[in-house]
């Protein structure tokens, strides 16, 4: 609770805000969203690794292949060469959609959420019905309208 109130004081000056410190606000979004990219990059690591191990159980048990070994060896060296290169394209596609979702969530989302919420009527996020809200939270992300009723 400091940090946050450090943040939005320093973000726009020390003197008292008529109004909300944007600025602050940003920079904690900003910092809050950060803390995605190490378990972003580890999610595709681990993918990686599974990726590789299939790679190397399916070529250790293709009875066909056990008949030319250097053809399995170059096999197994052109599919872990393909794998890094696509964790290498896949981590860059996934810190840049961290960052733009970093990006998309603005102070005027945050302040909408709770006017969607008082329209609806709804309980509170920490009590009540937990989906609701985040199925309400996804719906104003993706711009969506609330769902169609069912015939």
């Amino acid at each position: 609770m400091q940090n946050v109130k450090r943040v939005v004081s320093q973000a726009d000056g020390y003197q008292p805000h008529l109004i909300a410190p944007d600025q602050g606000y940003r920079r904690l979004i900003e910092s809050a969203l950060s803390y995605f990219r190490g378990p972003a990059e580890a999610s595709v690591d681990a993918v990686h690794y599974v990726l590789k191990e299939l790679v190397r159980i399916s070529i250790g048990e293709t009875q066909e292949l056990k008949r030319f070994p250097t053809l399995q060896a170059e096999l197994a060296a052109a599919c872990y060469e393909a794998l890094e290169r696509f964790r290498e394209e896949s981590c860059k596609t996934t810190v840049q959609l961290v960052d733009m979702e970093s990006a998309y969530l603005t102070v005027e989302f945050f302040r909408k959420l709770p006017q969607e919420v008082d329209k609806t009527g709804a309980a509170n996020p920490g009590t009540g019905n937990p989906p609701t809200h985040w199925r309400r939270v996804m719906e104003a992300k993706l711009g969506l309208g609330p769902p169609l009723p069912s015939c």
